[in-house]
């Protein structure tokens, strides 16, 4: 079935001031932003954006024109689409600008945005999913933990630069993480950026700590315009409290946890190949994982950050690649980190979890009792009833 690669070959010769930015643009578009285009775009935007091609060449070249792995679960695709859509008109036409990284220990930071100026006066900004460093995976687990991660400031300060360094409309695009931040800085924007918003695409993000957020009158205004993206067996997209607008698209892999991988999501004549809704597996995970994250209390979520934080900085990495080609190193140095923490701190992290296999196996048998439609109601008044409070 074709994807992403197949979208550049047949549809780049159309320019985006003939055919707008589409569906299957943001997923490309996603795809090719965990390549570092900050190597070679300044993060001002005050200086001149830089013509697609020449990015694209530079960073190709930044990495002795190899096309290799971004990360141990992130494959070389991005690397191969970027020179393809170097020679294509649709691509060729547009410029890069402000590309900002940020990363950052404590707390665990992992940011990444970038601005594409289109032919046609648009703007897409791209957030970057969660890339192959350990801040990003722990920074991950802190939006399970915490009601606010300092990613949420960064895209939010980003976009209100970027409306305020060019005219016309604008489109957000995200996936995982990127995603998730996303339509958080659409909803905590100003009203006057927020009106410029054309689309707000979050491709398999997770949800928020907070139901709250989807009751909010910015919600509402956005919601018209917010395009939810999960593969139809999702599992990152099912986590934590979320809309139940989403649309599911077919991946060609059969598992949630393989399908938030983009290119196995199907494109024909252009177009996203989707479905009614997601199938069981989802909404066996959308409503075990909501169950099993809101008996975590407060106490017991500082209790598993720390935690978390020591058995991380113990293993000696940096990034996945790192933890397993130094997988014998850094899980000793995670067993000795372990045995030094305080036992009360050790039952703490281990109740947390407590309960949880049970939580999946009752999820899957009132699931499997129910037909699909009375299982994603059932999902959506648990978030309204528990998780707002």
């Amino acid at each position: 079935m074709p994807g992403v690669k197949e979208y550049i070959e047949t549809n780049g010769n159309v320019s985006f001031c003939d055919v707008p930015f589409g569906d299957a643009d943001n997923l490309l578009f996603c795809q090719i932003f965990y390549m570092p285009f900050e190597r070679v775009v300044s993060e001002s935007f005050n200086d001149l954006p830089v013509p697609f091609p020449k990015a694209c060449n530079e960073v190709f070249a930044s990495r002795n024109y190899q096309h290799k792995k971004l990360g141990l679960m992130i494959p070389a695709d991005g690397s191969h689409n970027i020179m393809r859509m170097a020679v294509q008109p649709r691509f060729a036409e547009m410029k890069i600008v402000g590309v900002k990284e940020v990363l950052s220990a404590e707390p665990a930071v992992q940011f990444g945005a970038g601005t594409f100026l289109l032919p046609d006066g648009s703007m897409v900004i791209v957030y970057r999913g969660t890339d192959d460093t350990i801040l990003g995976w722990k920074e991950d687990l802190d939006i399970c933990a915490r009601k606010e991660i300092p990613s949420y400031q960064l895209a939010l300060d980003y976009l209100e630069k970027a409306a305020a360094a060019f005219d016309g409309p604008i489109i957000l695009c995200g996936h995982s993480k990127g995603g998730h931040v996303a339509l958080y800085a659409a909803l905590k924007t100003s009203e006057a950026i927020r009106e410029r918003i054309r689309t707000v695409y979050n491709n398999d993000g997770p949800g928020y700590y907070d139901y709250r957020l989807f009751h909010t009158k910015e919600y509402g205004d956005i919601l018209p315009r917010y395009r939810h993206l999960v593969p139809h067996s999702s599992f990152v997209g099912m986590m934590l409290s979320h809309d139940y607008d989403f649309t599911a698209v077919t991946s060609n892999l059969p598992l949630g946890p393989l399908q938030h991988d983009l290119k196995s999501w199907q494109i024909v004549d252009g177009e996203l190949l989707t479905r009614s809704d997601v199938d069981i597996l989802a909404k066996i995970t959308d409503v075990a994982l909501s169950e099993i994250v809101t008996r975590v209390t407060e106490a017991q979520g500082a209790v598993v950050d720390a935690v978390a934080n020591k058995l991380i900085e113990a293993t000696g990495q940096v990034t996945l690649t790192g933890l397993t080609q130094h997988l014998g190193t850094a899980v000793g140095g995670a067993v000795k980190a372990w045995k030094a923490i305080e036992p009360q701190a050790k039952e703490t992290f281990k109740s947390a979890f407590s309960g949880a296999g049970q939580i999946i196996v009752n999820t899957v048998k009132n699931i499997k009792a129910e037909t699909q439609p009375a299982a994603a109601k059932a999902a959506k008044m648990f978030r309204d009833t528990v998780l707002a409070k």
